[in-house]
């Protein structure tokens, strides 16, 4: 995994950083939340309906539902630049 993809494609336990945010109305939140570029992220667990995953982000445990998680852009590597 060394292209940059959604971080609704991360599998469970799976470390990776991210990349980018895509413009959108939660996009300030999510950095508050500490989802800046560079952070190591790693995916959980996802809920029993699969809607929203817990992630592991700078020592919190923060659900997102998968339509935010779906704006943020990881990789498998800390720097990439594509």
């Amino acid at each position: 995994m060394n292209n940059v993809i959604s971080l609704t494609a991360v599998p469970i336990n799976t470390a990776v950083f991210i990349f980018d945010i895509d413009e959108s109305p939660c996009r300030d939140r999510l950095r508050e939340l500490g989802f800046t570029k560079g952070t190591r992220v790693i995916p959980l667990h996802a809920n029993p309906g699969k809607s929203a995953v817990a992630y592991f982000v700078r020592g919190a445990v923060i659900a997102l539902r998968n339509t935010d998680a779906d704006t943020i852009y990881v990789s498998a590597k800390e720097s990439c630049h594509d």
